[in-house]
């Protein structure tokens, strides 16, 4: 059986890159008796050293609540229903919504998850992407398994 794991952006509004991210995964499946697709999506963190209250309430002017919970529970309700639209129900593995560092998450719930193959996207690069490294090429690096990059 073949593990896959799709990160997808669902601030991606078109949804064009997720879109054509998840058709790669489920060509990939496809013919591989038992293959699983995860859809996977991370909820940002809030930046170390700041607190949590003052970046919620600050300028954003929102409650002094992190609804943390809430937020992942409504991700994951839309990452179903996309899966619903566009994974075949056989290969659909389940959703994961986790929270922080976009990389790192993908990482670790690729180790969790037994991922034998993650499928991401990745938008063209700017100047401080070759310096720092966008969250694709990271991935690349650290995962423990192989990595699809789809273009933007």
């Amino acid at each position: 059986m073949t593990n896959y794991l799709t990160a997808i952006d669902l601030e991606d509004a078109e949804h064009d890159l997720s879109l054509r991210i998840i058709a790669k995964a489920v060509e990939m499946a496809t013919g591989i008796d038992g293959a699983k697709i995860f859809l996977m999506t991370v909820v940002p963190g809030i930046i170390p050293g700041i607190d949590q209250r003052y970046a919620i309430r600050g300028e954003m002017h929102g409650s002094t609540d992190y609804p943390l919970q809430k937020w992942k529970d409504e991700a994951a309700k839309e990452l179903q229903e996309i899966a619903d639209k566009h994974i075949p129900k056989a290969m659909q593995g389940g959703v994961v919504v986790e929270n922080g560092t976009v990389y790192r998450e993908i990482v670790e719930a690729a180790k969790d998850l037994n991922i034998d193959h993650i499928v991401m996207g990745a938008h063209r690069p700017s100047l401080a992407d070759f310096l720092l490294g966008p969250n694709s090429s990271r991935v690349a690096r650290h995962a423990g398994c192989s990595v699809t990059v789809v273009r933007a």
